[in-house]
């Protein structure tokens, strides 16, 4: 699986955008995914409409032109927006053939579904 991961820096958040990213390296090296492309989000932005953050369109571009398979991201959470919106982003995605994983959490997809967990995977990375 070709992966993009997605990195949301927020003032005052739990983790640090370096912390962010090392923990979706870590998965990825554990998943065995390589990673295509990472795209990043400076604070400040996180009031803005997710479709308008820095990296969102260069997701979706990536997205429409078939280069990856799966968006990584810490968690839902962590992508700081409201369900639709969220909602909105999964299923813009799925149109394309892209799920998003969330390295604390598993599969993240429209209406709250799961997955079942990857084969030797836990997510204390």
């Amino acid at each position: 699986m070709r992966a993009i991961c997605f990195i949301q820096e927020v003032k005052n958040s739990d983790l640090t955008m370096r912390q962010q990213i090392l923990i979706c390296r870590k998965a990825l090296r554990k998943l065995r995914w390589p990673c295509v492309q990472e795209l990043y989000a400076q604070a400040g932005t996180e009031e803005q409409p997710l479709t308008l953050r820095p990296g969102m369109t260069d997701l979706l571009r990536t997205a429409a032109d078939g280069e990856a398979d799966v968006l990584i991201v810490v968690d839902a959470n962590h992508l700081y927006c409201g369900r639709p919106e969220l909602e909105g982003l999964l299923a813009s995605l799925l149109q394309y053939g892209i799920h998003t994983f969330g390295v604390k959490s598993g599969w993240i997809e429209p209406g709250g579904r799961h997955w079942m967990t990857l084969p030797n995977y836990d997510s204390e990375v």
